[in-house]
């Protein structure tokens, strides 16, 4: 479900019809647009909402890394729904996927106690250069030369 979307000058001009469109809305957010190609647009959410949407975040991560603390089973069923959430990840090897699920579970798990999602789209970020770097088969063949020399371990950082 989409948010409702209005210009920045919008909430500038008439910030009760944009407080109303946020209340009736079925999300709780409004979308911002912002006119500069160089600048993100912005959401105007409910704090009702975004701390609805951190509790059910926080339980998450929990839950995951604290099954796949437990049960290699659970890190080897995690590791084979990777691509359900990440389809480039077809392009990792097994032993980088399982090393990416790892990866994936701690950062969560680190960058939810800060409250800040950056570790975690900076890791998905190098993960998928990686694969990418698998699709290409020229870029692949340099990886494949670079490990058996020794010049390289893992993914792309």
């Amino acid at each position: 479900m989409r948010a409702p979307e209005v210009n920045l000058s919008e909430l500038s001009l008439h910030p009760r019809r944009v407080t109303d469109r946020l209340e009736s809305s079925p999300t709780r957010s409004v979308r911002i647009r912002r006119r500069e190609k160089d600048k993100p647009d912005l959401l105007l959410v409910t704090a009702e909402r975004a701390e609805q949407a951190a509790a059910g975040f926080s339980a998450t991560v929990t839950i995951l890394a604290e099954l796949m603390r437990r049960s290699a089973e659970t890190a080897a069923l995690a590791a084979e729904a990777l691509p359900a959430a990440f389809p480039w990840a077809r392009y990792l090897s097994a032993e980088e996927v399982r090393t990416f699920v790892g990866e994936l579970a701690e950062t969560l798990e680190r960058a939810e106690s800060l409250g800040n999602p950056v570790p975690f789209a900076a890791l998905v970020a190098r993960w998928k250069q990686t694969a990418e770097t698998h699709a290409d088969p020229e870029l692949a063949e340099i990886l494949r030369r670079n490990d058996h020399n020794g010049q390289n371990s893992g993914h792309l950082s």
